[in-house]
C-alpha cells in the first residue's frame, strides 16, 4: 500500500514556528507599552488643572517609562514641558530648572516650531520664580540654542530677558543686553542692517526708548525716537508700535507739548487695544490727561476705538474731569481727585502731572474771580480756589510777571490791586507790581517762580 505523507510537522518546522510565536509575543508586549505611555500622559494632562501633583508624578512616569524604551523621543519632550511648568506652579523650583535642562537636550529630536513653542510656554509661565531663578532658565536656553542655528529664536529669548531686566529695573544688564542686540542688527560696517534686520531693529530701539524713559535720558531718547519712527513707518507690529508711541508721548509730555503727547498716546492705545494689552486702559488716561493740558476742543471719547471704554468706571471719572476743567468747575475737580474709588491718583504717572493740571485751571479760575475787581481780599481768592493764601500769592505772581493780568499785591494788607490808568506812578516805583512783606516772602515768591508748581 501506499504511504500517507506524515502530517506531524519536522524538528526544524516546530522550530520556526515557535521563533514566531515569540515576536508576536514581544510585538505585543512592546504595543501594550506604549499605549500605556499614550494613556498615562493624557491622564495627567486631564488632572493638570485639578490635580496638578498628580499630574506632574504621572508625567514623570511618561518620561521614564519612555526612557526605558530607547532613544526614540515621542510622549516625553510634551511631558517634560509638562514637568517644568507643574514645578514652577507648585514652587518646586530646582526640579523646574533640572527638567528644563533635560527638556532642552531634546530640541534636535523635534521639529523646530514644536520646539519654539515649548521654549516660549515654559518661560511665559515660569514667572513665579524669582529673578536668578528666570535668569538661569534663559541662560540655558541661550546655551543650548548656540548650536542650533536658530538666530531668530535666540534673538527672541534675549529680548524676554531684555524685558525681564526692565521689569526689576536692572538697568546695567539690561543696557549691556541691548547693546549686544543691537550689534547683532548691524552689517559688518557698523550701520544698521535695516534691510534684512529691520523688525529685529524695531524691538532693540523698543527696548532702548524704554530704557531711556526709566533712567530719564531725555537727550538719547530724543536722538534715536525719529528713528525708530522712521522704522515702524515700514515695520508695522502693533506690540512694538504701542510701546514705542508710549514712550514718545512721555517724552512730549516731560518737554510740555501736550498736544504732541496726546497724538503720540493715542496711537499707542489704538496699538495696544488692536493686540488686547491691557495697558490700553491706563495708556488712554494718558490720551485724556494729554488733551485736558492741551486745552484741545477735540473730544478723544468721540474715536471709534474710545467706544469700548466708556462705560468703564476709571475712565468715566477720567472723563467728568475732563469736563469739569473745561468748565472751570475747580469744586468737581477736586471732589473727583481726592475721591479713592475713581483711582486717578493711584497712577503715579498721572499723579505727576496733577500738579499742573491743578495749577492750570487755578489759575483760569483765579482770572475770572479777579476780573470784576478793582481790589479782593487774598482770603477770599484762597477760599474760592480751595488753596491756601501762600498758593495764592504765588499763582498771582506769575500771572503778574507773565503780564497777564496788570495789578500788584499788598501782602501786608492782604489784598491784590488791579492796577488802573490812575495808578502809573504808584506802577513806576513798583513796575513789578508787588508788595513783598519779609525776606520769607520773597523766597517764596522765587521759589514759585523758578520752582515747580
Amino acid at each position: 500500500p501506499t504511504e500517507e505523507p506524515s502530517t506531524m510537522s519536522g524538528p526544524d518546522e516546530f522550530e520556526h514556528e515557535s521563533d514566531d510565536d515569540n515576536w508576536g509575543a514581544d510585538d505585543q508586549s512592546e504595543d501594550e507599552e506604549a499605549i500605556e505611555i499614550e494613556n498615562t500622559f493624557y491622564e495627567a494632562d486631564d488632572n493638570k488643572g485639578s490635580r496638578p501633583q498628580q499630574a506632574l508624578e504621572q508625567f514623570t512616569k511618561v518620561v521614564a517609562l519612555e526612557a526605558a524604551r530607547g532613544k526614540e523621543v515621542v510622549w516625553r519632550f510634551k511631558a517634560l514641558q509638562n514637568i517644568v511648568i507643574l514645578s514652577a506652579r507648585l514652587g518646586h523650583f530646582d526640579e523646574m530648572a533640572t527638567r528644563y535642562e533635560q527638556l532642552l537636550s531634546f530640541m534636535d529630536q523635534v521639529t523646530r516650531n514644536e520646539a519654539n513653542d515649548a521654549i516660549n510656554t515654559v518661560l511665559d509661565s515660569a514667572t513665579t520664580a524669582d529673578v536668578g531663578q528666570l535668569e538661569k532658565m534663559y541662560g540655558l536656553t541661550l546655551g543650548a540654542l548656540k548650536s542650533t542655528q536658530n538666530e531668530r529664536l535666540g534673538f527672541n529669548i534675549s529680548v524676554k530677558l531684555a524685558k525681564l531686566y526692565l521689569e526689576v529695573d536692572n538697568i546695567a544688564k539690561l543696557q549691556k543686553l541691548i547693546a549686544e542686540l543691537h550689534k547683532s542688527c548691524q552689517a559688518e560696517d557698523g550701520t544698521d542692517d535695516v534691510a534684512n534686520k529691520g523688525s529685529q531693529l524695531v524691538e532693540v530701539y523698543a527696548l532702548e526708548i524704554q530704557c531711556c524713559t526709566k533712567v530719564h535720558n531725555v537727550l538719547r531718547l530724543k536722538d534715536i525716537y525719529p528713528k525708530t519712527i522712521n522704522l515702524t513707518s515700514a515695520i508695522a507690529d502693533p506690540r512694538n508700535i504701542a510701546v514705542i508711541r508710549e514712550s514718545g508721548g512721555k517724552m512730549f509730555m516731560s518737554d510740555r507739548k501736550w498736544t504732541d503727547a496726546y497724538n503720540e498716546f493715542f496711537e499707542a492705545f489704538k496699538n495696544y487695544q488692536e493686540t488686547g494689552n491691557v495697558r490700553a486702559k491706563a495708556v488712554f488716561k494718558y490720551v485724556i490727561l494729554a488733551n485736558i493740558l492741551s486745552g484741545s476742543s477735540i473730544n478723544p471719547f468721540d474715536s471709534r476705538e474710545a467706544k469700548v471704554l466708556q462705560d468703564d468706571a476709571e475712565i468715566a471719572a477720567m472723563s467728568n474731569l475732563r469736563r469739569a476743567y473745561e468748565q472751570n468747575d475747580i469744586d468737581t475737580v477736586d471732589s473727583l481727585l481726592s475721591n479713592k474709588k475713581h483711582r486717578i491718583l493711584e497712577d503715579d504717572y498721572i499723579a505727576g502731572f496733577i500738579p499742573e493740571l491743578l495749577r492750570s485751571i487755578r489759575v483760569q479760575v483765579l482770572r475770572n474771580i479777579v476780573e470784576p475787581y478793582s481790589s479782593i481780599s487774598l482770603e477770599i481768592i484762597a477760599t474760592r480756589l480751595n488753596v491756601s493764601v501762600t498758593e495764592v500769592t504765588n499763582l498771582l505772581m506769575c500771572l503778574i510777571l507773565d503780564n497777564q493780568i496788570d495789578a500788584r499785591i499788598d501782602e501786608i494788607a492782604g489784598f491784590l490791586m488791579v492796577n488802573s490808568d490812575d495808578k502809573a506812578a504808584t506802577d513806576a516805583k513798583n513796575p513789578r507790581g508787588v508788595v513783598l512783606a519779609s525776606a520769607e516772602h520773597a523766597h517764596c515768591h522765587l521759589r514759585a517762580i523758578f520752582g515747580d508748581f
